[in-house]
């Protein structure tokens, strides 16, 4: 009982400690980091395209991969989720546009 008291404690010390480090960097902003990806060499690619951007625009889907900071900041940095995204739009935009079907 003793050594789960001592763990509670060493638990909620690191977390105060973790909450006010002074040296952990601040995150940047939602809005900034959405602009950042809205500027991105790929971004504008697609956007060149009227059907991608109107799938970029508005398509729900779309906006679930940079939805908050974390997924923000991970379509920014991970070349993988950046691939998912621009394969998702280019099959939406194919689909919305009704490009023939091959039998």
């Amino acid at each position: 009982m003793f050594l789960i008291g001592i763990l509670i404690v060493v638990a909620i010390f690191g977390e105060i400690l973790h909450r006010l480090n002074p040296w952990k960097k601040p995150e940047p902003a939602y809005d900034d980091l959405v602009a950042q990806i809205k500027q991105a060499e790929w971004y504008q690619e697609l956007s060149q395209d009227a059907a991608c951007r109107q799938i970029l625009e508005n398509d729900p889907h779309v906006l679930a991969y940079y939805s908050g900071t974390y997924e923000a900041q991970r379509l920014l940095t991970q070349e993988g989720f950046q691939l998912g995204l621009i394969d998702y739009v280019k099959k939406q935009a194919k689909t919305t546009t009704g490009s023939p079907q091959q039998h």
